[in-house]
């Protein structure tokens, strides 16, 4: 391995700790809901816990609009710390609270900077990988959110709120003080005409060839310097072909990770296993499949970069669509069941471990490994902001919904629903969402514009 793959594997892993700390704040809900009951001294109500869950995506929509934005002006490292600091602002809100509405707005300023976090850190990722490394550093993001998760489980089961709260809280820390150890973006420094800044950033991300490194800068300039030639309003840039396809992948991809249910599941996982009737303990039900999920999100960091984008989301969605199918058939069959075998028992455990299993394979990394590589710099930070909004609107609400939904159609209805959605999400990057592996940035933007006769990179932004 080159010095330049390993700094670049290195500055990832660092930059992408905030999809830790996004982790432990999705996973903080489940633990939450029973933890709070005696950890803070003051009644919460049923519609509270609800709350709880589907507010913070109000706050993530809040964060991610003006995050493409922010990150553009003051850059991506800088716009980083500036969230985290807000989120940390969040836990202290929840550990101190002594109202419901103190921990109401602690989660929703911890929605506001992971939204923007979610716009900020796929596109760092990006712009500091080389194409043939690019998917697997992206899907990270999705490794960190994993661990993050099972780390809120299993920590929650164990200690006492205000405890689980630092534990939880800790990696906001650690996350603030490593970011300042990791280089700019070039292409940011690029952006502002700092050539020398961005020459000593690329030194630290490739591996020392000053002729490669010159090449490469000046083919990102070249292409900044058209992007602002042509820079106008939104109306304008949308305008381009290319910059309205890339928005339209970007918002879909985003728009079907969210409509699959995962975060429904995620949030509600303890409460749907107790309704659909599975033997097995709650716990042990939910720390299981947290498991499933970190395992497959590590095999899809392995093969993205080998199978491709598209293979994985449509085999994800399909794969997905028929587990929710057979989830839904399950509950119809066992009401009918008089005496319940044992081992039908499991299989509501093993179709939600399959069906994580296949959200963690593609939908669940890959459309942030596809929103970073995307969008051309002109559209970039109207690109990311809105792809990153329309997931937490919907994070909002698919998990707020869940509970009415379910109140009028019951679980069966609602796994059938996802199981459609799963299924056009298949159809959506099969006739939408084209191959982006071994391409540089320029590249993609090249097929987006209709010139399919763009080799495949090994090397470049």
């Amino acid at each position: 391995m080159s010095k330049g793959v390993r700094n670049q594997i290195v500055f990832s892993l660092i930059a992408t700790l905030g999809a830790m700390v996004m982790g432990t704040i999705l996973g903080w809900t489940s633990p939450a809901n029973e933890l709070l009951q005696n950890g803070v001294g003051f009644p919460i109500s049923v519609d509270d816990l609800k709350s709880f869950g589907s507010i913070f995506g109000i706050g993530a929509v809040f964060g991610a609009l003006p995050a493409g934005k922010l990150s553009a002006m003051i850059g991506r490292r800088y716009s980083m710390v500036l969230f985290e600091i807000i989120i940390i602002i969040g836990w202290i809100f929840l550990t101190m609270a002594n109202a419901s509405w103190m921990l109401l707005a602690g989660r929703v300023l911890q929605g506001v900077g992971v939204g923007a976090l979610c716009t900020v850190i796929p596109t760092y990722v990006a712009e500091i990988s080389q194409p043939h490394i690019r998917g697997t550093l992206g899907t990270i993001f999705q490794v960190y959110v994993v661990i993050g998760i099972l780390y809120s489980y299993i920590i929650g089961s164990m200690v006492e709120y205000l405890t689980f709260n630092v534990l939880c809280g800790i990696w906001t820390i650690i996350h603030v003080v490593l970011t300042f150890f990791i280089p700019e973006s070039p292409i940011f420094f690029m952006y502002k005409n700092k050539d020398k800044n961005a020459n000593t950033s690329m030194l630290k991300l490739r591996d020392g060839n000053d002729a490669d490194i010159a090449g490469e800068l000046t083919v990102i300039k070249t292409e900044i310097d058209l992007q602002k030639a042509n820079q106008d309003t939104f109306t304008k840039v949308m305008a381009n072909k290319a910059n309205r396809k890339s928005l339209l992948i970007g918002i879909g991809c985003m728009f079907f990770q969210q409509t699959s249910g995962i975060n429904a599941i995620i949030f509600y996982m303890g409460y749907i296993f107790n309704e659909i009737g599975s033997s097995i303990t709650t716990n042990t039900s939910v720390i299981a499949v947290g498991i499933v999920q970190l395992v497959m999100t590590f095999v899809a960091m392995m093969i993205v970069d080998k199978a491709g984008r598209r293979v994985l989301l449509i085999v994800s969605a399909i794969v997905m669509s028929i587990s929710f199918f057979c989830l839904g058939l399950y509950l119809e069959m066992s009401r009918k069941l008089v005496h319940k075998d044992s081992i039908l028992s499991w299989l509501p455990l093993i179709l939600i471990a399959l069906y994580i299993s296949a959200f963690s394979l593609g939908f669940g990394p890959i459309p942030w490994v596809v929103m970073g590589e995307i969008f051309s710099n002109e559209v970039k930070p109207y690109g990311t902001s809105l792809a990153t909004a329309t997931n937490w609107i919907l994070v909002f609400a698919v998990t707020f919904l869940t509970f009415v939904t379910t109140n009028s159609i019951g679980f069966l209805g609602l796994f059938w629903i996802y199981s459609l959605f799963c299924a056009l999400g298949a159809l959506f990057v099969w006739y939408t969402v084209p191959e982006t592996k071994n391409k540089s940035l320029t590249e993609i933007q090249l097929k987006l514009a209709g010139n399919d006769n763009t080799p495949s990179s090994t090397s470049g932004v």
